[in-house]
């Protein structure tokens, strides 16, 4: 259903309970359809468990029907004939709605008066649909020139050289397809910061890369707070802000060229070492846990380096995420680990995995004389290639 792309999208942080009571109230939903055969319909509550039928009518020999049995929150519904013929509506208590449409295409055709919310949604899914045939007309492209290829060379399978072809062409068109892309974002985070408290916003903004466009989700949070502040979806959002916030600030710590945040952690004798103890020389931060297979196979290479380049200025932080004192002791000596060792034993709790942002190990950051991050998650050969070029 064409009008309906931004319902595609998952509302992984919205909370399905729903806060609605059924009680007659002012709310009512009245429609006028055409082409209709007395088809019973639906009103449903979306939310992260699915759809909740909460009311229902049957359409009426000239297409009326009405809904008021349900007093809903704020929030997104549907207005449903069939599993694959229904109108989204973003609705909130005491509106009167009016809907009107063809019955038989209800999602792309249907008009909602009385609900502000609902009409901005389908200027979101109007904008999103002529993103969507700008794509698509670009991916045209490459499929009618391979058609083209083959219906020349009259073969099944291209050669190498058409299929050289190909790639080149999908390169041409990548950078007026991120030129599209970028004028679609800022056109859609403009329109959303235009409309800060509306709930429709809340599913639009979900098409923005959030490091990109954190202002505009930032914008969107604190109006629905303000707008909602006990709403349990605006509240699920605002987490999932805070959290990204959180995500990006620390990335943002540990990007080339930033200074290394400091690291304070114990060793094996219980004393504690200051990462910037280290300063003055190259210093690999190595995380690693005496249950990480991929760590305990890795370890060879970086003894390797060590033993390579320890002489000309190299050193390595090794922070362990263990949380059993006698199984890390037991790894740093079966592996003949002769560096600087540290660990607070609490696993992925540990305050570096926060620092760092670390999400999987093995994961190491390199860092210059003065403290400079250089590179994050060498491994292998690319370690000793870094190693080599800073160290010559």
């Amino acid at each position: 259903m064409k009008k309906l792309i931004i319902a595609a999208i998952a509302l992984t942080w919205l909370y399905a309970c729903d806060n609605s009571n059924k009680n007659a109230s002012s709310f009512e939903i009245t429609g006028n359809l055409t082409n209709t055969k007395g088809e019973s319909i639906y009103l449903e509550k979306l939310g992260q468990q699915g759809a909740n039928v909460i009311d229902s009518a049957i359409i009426g020999e000239k297409g009326d029907f009405k809904m008021n049995h349900y007093s809903p929150s704020v929030g997104f519904y549907r207005l449903r004939i069939s599993a694959s013929n229904f109108a989204m509506l973003v609705l909130d208590s005491a509106q009167k709605v009016m809907i009107t449409g063809d019955a038989r295409d209800l999602g792309n055709t249907y008009k909602a008066e009385g609900s502000p919310d609902t009409k901005l949604y389908l200027e979101y899914n109007t904008l999103a649909q002529g993103q969507k045939h700008r794509t698509d007309s670009l991916g045209n492209i490459i499929n009618d020139s391979v058609m083209k290829i083959r219906f020349i060379t009259k073969k099944e399978r291209l050669s190498k050289e058409d299929s050289l072809k190909i790639v080149s062409l999908s390169k041409s068109l990548q950078k007026p397809y991120e030129e599209m892309m970028k004028v679609y974002d800022d056109v859609l985070s403009k329109k959303i910061k235009e409309n800060p408290q509306s709930f429709a916003s809340i599913m639009a903004v979900q098409q923005l890369n959030t490091e990109s466009y954190l202002e505009t989700y930032h914008e969107l949070d604190k109006g629905l707070t303000k707008k909602y502040p006990n709403n349990n979806d605006v509240k699920s959002f605002h987490g999932m802000v805070q959290q990204t916030e959180m995500t990006l600030s620390r990335s943002q710590a540990i990007k080339v060229g930033a200074e290394a945040p400091e690291l304070i952690l114990p060793m094996p004798n219980g004393k504690d070492l200051a990462l910037s103890n280290l300063r003055g020389k190259v210093v690999l931060i190595d995380f690693w846990a005496s249950w990480c297979g991929p760590c305990r196979k890795e370890l060879p290479n970086v003894k390797r380096c060590y033993e390579k380049y320890k002489s000309k200025g190299f050193e390595i932080y090794g922070v362990s995420l263990d949380k059993e004192r006698d199984a890390w002791i037991e790894a740093i000596s079966k592996e003949g680990l002769t560096w600087p060792q540290v660990s607070d034993l609490k696993f992925w709790n540990s305050e570096a995995v926060r620092i760092y942002a670390v999400e999987s190990i093995p994961f190491t950051v390199l860092i210059d004389k003065e403290g400079k991050i250089l590179a994050t998650d060498l491994r292998g050969a690319e370690l000793d290639e870094k190693l080599a070029e800073v160290l010559k």
